[in-house]
């Protein structure tokens, strides 16, 4: 079997997660990577034992041939490296978020069918073991009655790192709060309709976000995410007699009528490699391979303008990424 040959762009945090993965698999070759931070570039690359390196993602577009691309690269650098990777034709998976609004990732999506190009999003809870068998569970007693999902932030944390622009934090819920809002959609299904409350508490922005969901099979989805308080992600799955608790998403338990319990089974992969990341990456590559469009349950371009519309009814809020940008990089 001839291996797929890869490009990544990007070799920050979220790299060091997906490398490992890619690694893994025997089909795959590891040909090309892009950095600007030429010192951590030299250094992974020698890591995996890739012989081309690039600092420019149009020189690696132009002069390597791959299968396909990993594009790892922060928020606001997303859109123009995405479009790069399309407009060369390449297959692409791309970390979330796949643009800063929805009508960035449309136009995404369009160059994608232009261009013939297969895509993928990283939203790798879809693909956790955990939601697998919450869902399953769920499904072998009845209809899904409702999703609860608790979502804070911790922005204190986030400008202590001083790591992402101010105006990547000021739309934290774009950047990171995907995550939380693509699988509610993914869980509850098609929306029919989207009530929100928001209040600005004690930050220089909103961050208190309630949102009452109706999906087109009936359910309802309660999405929380108070940024005022501690906590991490929690998630219920209610049905008939039962609901499943995710706490943390990595984990599910069966919570029945008469209070007792029962853990579900996770995937061993889940733990051994950062959840979700082996199923999710193994996907879109069997996909490149087999030069099928990925279906449910991934997230293509054109399916994440519906979650980035979602966020922009949730919040109110829909980002003119042209002056984001401007700000960002103007001298």
């Amino acid at each position: 079997m001839n291996k797929l040959k890869l490009a990544i762009i990007g070799l920050g945090n979220i790299a060091s997660k997906h490398l490992p993965v890619l690694a893994q698999f025997d089909d795959v070759e590891l040909v090309a990577f892009c950095d600007t931070n030429e010192a951590r570039l030299h250094s992974v690359a020698a890591q995996y034992g890739v012989k081309q390196t690039f600092v420019d993602c149009k020189h690696i577009l132009a002069e390597v041939e791959v299968d396909a691309v990993f594009s790892f690269v922060n928020v606001l650098n997303t859109f123009s490296v995405v479009t790069a990777c399309l407009e060369a034709g390449r297959h692409t998976f791309l970390e979330k978020p796949p643009g800063i609004s929805s009508a960035e990732t449309r136009q995404l999506a369009d160059l994608a069918d232009e261009h013939g190009c297969l895509t993928m999003v990283g939203v790798n809870r879809r693909f956790y073991s955990s939601v697998k068998e919450a869902q399953q569970a769920i499904a072998a007693a009845g209809p899904l009655v409702s999703i609860v999902l608790d979502a804070p932030e911790n922005l204190a944390r986030v400008r202590a790192l001083k790591f992402h622009p101010q105006e990547v934090i000021q739309h934290w819920i774009f950047a990171n709060g995907i995550h939380g809002i693509d699988l509610l959609r993914y869980i509850g299904g098609e929306i029919l309709q989207v009530q929100t409350v928001n209040r600005q508490w004690f930050d220089e922005q909103p961050d208190s976000f309630g949102a009452l969901v109706e999906f087109k099979s009936g359910a309802i989805g309660h999405y929380i995410s108070d940024w005022t308080s501690p906590g991490g992600w929690r998630m219920e799955l209610r049905g008939r007699d039962i609901k499943i608790l995710l706490e943390p998403l990595e984990q599910s338990q069966l919570i029945q009528r008469d209070g007792t319990t029962k853990p579900l089974p996770i995937d061993d992969i889940d733990l051994k490699f950062k959840a979700g990341f082996y199923a999710q990456d193994r996907y879109f590559l069997d996909c490149v391979r087999q030069k099928r469009s990925p279906e449910f349950p991934a997230l293509t371009l054109r399916d994440a303008v519906e979650t980035m519309k979602l966020i922009e009814a949730i919040t109110g809020v829909v980002i003119n990424p042209f002056s984001l940008r401007k700000r960002v990089f103007s001298g």
